[in-house]
């Protein structure tokens, strides 16, 4: 059951990743030319667009089932609620990894301000649903 919890946070964090990837594109209009510039002749930006239509969800979903397996490890060998959370020391791991991953958007956001606030909020949704939602979900039974 945790394994599949993890699986359906990883599927609702594609969702969100996704979402952000949109607004990127919208919000720079000229990443399409940009992008095309940089790729090998035959390859086209809309290929790598709907590619990472298909991973994404699907790389998300793999990392959620591994994280649903380090839960149900972290049940076994350290017991304890707290933080809002059934495992204490699950949640303190997946907020420090959001901190440290969220470092280099701190300096994204003196660069391009909105890019940067983006990857603030995307890093905030994946504390949430795998520190907190990922528990719910695991323990839901």
């Amino acid at each position: 059951m945790d394994i599949l919890g993890g699986i359906v946070c990883g599927l609702f964090m594609g969702t969100v990743t996704l979402g952000a990837l949109i607004f990127v594109l919208y919000s720079s209009r000229d990443i399409y030319d940009k992008l095309a510039k940089r790729l090998p002749p035959g390859i086209s930006p809309t290929l790598v667009f709907l590619s990472l239509l298909f991973i994404l969800p699907a790389a998300w979903s793999v990392f959620g089932g591994i994280a649903g397996a380090l839960y149900n490890f972290a049940i076994d060998s350290s017991p304890g609620e707290g933080l809002g959370s059934s495992n204490q020391t699950f949640t303190l791991a997946i907020i420090i990894f959001a901190a440290i991953v969220m470092l280099p958007a701190l300096l994204l956001i003196v660069l391009r301000k909105k890019w940067g606030l983006l990857l603030i909020v995307t890093n905030s949704a994946f504390a949430g649903i795998f520190g907190w939602i990922l528990p719910l979900l695991a323990n839901w039974r």
